[in-house]
């Protein structure tokens, strides 16, 4: 049974990096075919604008098909917007900045209250500048942004094909895989110190399966479905060992949880052989493995669990991100600043290609933090000078364009390959694509003078990204800390209220809900304490509430359903101090410090008394 564990690992990975390879051919061709066809009939030019809309197939490329066909349709659109919009307002200096700044900033509070991963908003913002660029008359601005829209249609039709060749399931399955080694990792980890890493990795890992299966639209009934509630229960078990044990666990529970992966691809599941040697809560968790196995196989419905949450639509994400503590809205609101600073910055210098000022300092804002804001600045510079020194390599001998369009492609599957895991090499690739697009659009413009410009230009735009983010609201995550730990305060008060009722649906769901709020909680507080100056001592002071929470959450969160639950009197009694707990964490008020007992419960009290301290401490600080 190892051995066939050993072998659905392997298969998964090699089904992993395959992907990762198809996605940067598809990204190569979404741009490279737009330019190739310019080529041909005699109109680069068209190509280029085209190629703009092809930027939409970088989105969400190893997302599900259902998914990824609104998101990279929506992009596609944008895309267009962006050179439409640029390309109206590029005769005016001061209202190209204006322009420009307002939609980087609304295009990357939508794409952050969206969640999408890298590159964010930055195709759309380097969109709108370039058109912002590149004056024209109405029929010549409508005429690129055709283009571009042909382009992004192109680029859905090219990501969406290979759901088409029998793989239309596999960035679930994908998901899927990755549960039972992240929930096997957490058995290993049990009583060491990478307890705590394993374990947030488990609760993601299982959070990304639940998200991709959501996202794909699939039904309760579905095999993959069942993989990933097998996993979620399995999570569940593996908490409550976490908690109960105190010394490591037999390696046979790891090996027995990962012998069910055979089932993320449809292969037969051989029945769960856990060690004889059991240990604290290893009774839930060999019935966790049995429900697993009936469930997987088939041979029945196994233990109810609800269906997968629903992707959140649009306009509840996009609410959510103007909420007031929000940190969405300030992040959105730096970039379009910036935006609008750099490209007024270069026409007052009379720079000759003012949208490199602004491009890169929206890319350098994207940052979370200021930590991370100044490792950006770093890398971007070092990447756009060896990327300079590329694209000259490549220029600089006034190469034929079907060369140019060559360098375009293998470097636009460069960035694919390396934005996701590397900026500093993503930023080498990103100046190359940059400069080889445009010397398509505008092949008169001397290269000598473009990639110096482009130097200065970098040099200029990494500062006023960090003078930005040293001046506009430098404590707009800290300042946000308190009511994020108090929203987690409120999850730990459902899912307790939910455990000591009867209806498991609803246990399962503010479970989600909670290990949700803890992955907010944990990026938020990593933010604060990034940021610099005054914000640093209220984060510090803060940081014993986080963790009390996050021993508090494990508690909750490990909850097993055989387990007697506290009277109806003490659940009366600590459920609403519970709720006058969150509101002393919301208003740094103190909070009452005599807890309720429950009897039956002694560590979940004393959890909850630790953080009832580590609050009042906090309020005196």
């Amino acid at each position: 049974m190892a051995l066939s564990g050993v072998r659905g690992t392997a298969a998964a990975v090699r089904v992993v990096a395959a992907d990762r390879g198809g996605v940067a051919v598809r990204s190569m061709v979404c741009i490279g075919v737009p330019l190739v066809v310019g080529l041909m009939v005699g109109e680069p030019q068209a190509g280029a604008a085209a190629s703009f809309g092809g930027l939409a197939g970088l989105y969400v490329a190893q997302a599900p098909y259902r998914y990824r066909a609104r998101v990279v349709a929506a992009v596609g659109g944008g895309l267009a917007l962006a050179v439409l919009v640029g390309g109206l307002a590029a005769s005016d200096g001061p209202a190209a900045a204006l322009v420009a700044g307002a939609f980087a900033g609304v295009a990357s509070f939508v794409c952050q209250a969206a969640e999408l991963p890298p590159p964010r908003e930055l195709m759309l913002v380097m969109a709108v500048l370039v058109a912002a660029d590149l004056p024209g008359t109405v029929r010549e601005v409508l005429g690129r942004a055709g283009l571009a829209a042909a382009g992004g249609m192109f680029a859905w039709v090219v990501t969406m094909t290979p759901a088409l060749s029998g793989a239309g399931r596999e960035p679930e399955r994908r998901a899927a895989a990755g549960t039972f080694g992240a929930v096997a990792a957490l058995l290993e980890a049990v009583g060491t110190r990478e307890e705590p890493v394993a374990r947030r990795a488990a609760i993601t890992a299982v959070g990304r399966a639940r998200a991709a299966v959501a996202q794909g639209g699939l039904p309760a009934d579905h095999e993959l479905v069942q993989v990933v509630m097998a996993a979620e229960a399995l999570l569940e078990a593996a908490l409550h060992v976490d908690v109960e044990a105190a010394t490591p666990l037999d390696p046979g529970w790891a090996r027995a949880v990962r012998d069910l992966l055979p089932a993320v691809s449809g292969g037969p599941v051989p029945e769960p052989a856990p060690p004889a040697a059991h240990g604290a809560g290893t009774d839930v968790l060999e019935r966790a493995l049995r429900d697993a196995w009936v469930r997987l196989r088939g041979a029945g419905p196994g233990p109810p669990h609800p269906a997968p949450p629903e992707q959140p639509v649009v306009r509840t994400q996009l609410r959510s991100g103007l909420r007031r503590h929000s940190v969405v809205l300030p992040a959105a609101a730096r970039i379009g600043l910036a935006v609008a600073v750099g490209v007024g910055l270069g026409h007052a210098l009379g720079l000759g290609h003012a949208y490199w000022v602004a491009l890169t300092a929206a890319a350098v804002l994207q940052g979370s933090n200021l930590a991370v804001t100044r490792r950006r600045v770093v890398h971007r510079v070092a990447g756009t000078v060896v990327g300079v020194g590329l694209a000259f390599a490549v220029l600089g001998w006034g190469p034929p364009l079907w060369v140019v369009v060559l360098a375009a492609v293998v470097f636009q599957g460069l960035v694919e390959l390396t934005i996701a895991t590397h900026y500093g090499l993503a930023v080498v690739a990103i100046t190359v694509l940059a400069l080889t697009l445009f010397h398509i659009a505008t092949p008169a413009e001397n290269v000598g003078t473009a990639v110096g410009a482009r130097l200065l230009d970098t040099g200029l735009g990494v500062t006023v990204a960090l003078l930005l983010r040293l001046l506009l609201w430098p404590r707009a995550t800290s300042a946000r800390l308190p009511r994020v730990q108090a929203r987690t305060v409120s999850a730990v008060r459902r899912v307790l209220a939910a455990a000591w009722g009867s209806d498991r649906t609803a246990l399962t769901d503010e479970r989600r809900r909670l290990q949700a709020e803890l992955g907010t909680l944990r990026a938020v507080h990593a933010d604060a304490s990034a940021d610099s100056g005054s914000s640093s001592r209220s984060v510090d002071v803060r940081w014993p509430v986080s963790v009390a929470l996050e021993e508090l959450a494990v508690l909750a969160l490990s909850w097993p359903p055989h387990r007697t639950p506290p009277t109806t009197a003490e659940a009366a009694a600590f459920l609403p101090y519970l709720d006058g707990l969150a509101e002393a964490v919301a208003t740094g008020r103190a909070p009452g410090v005599d807890v309720p007992e429950l009897a039956r419960l002694p560590r979940t009290s004393a959890a909850v008394a630790a953080l009832a301290v580590a609050v009042q401490d906090a309020g005196r600080a």
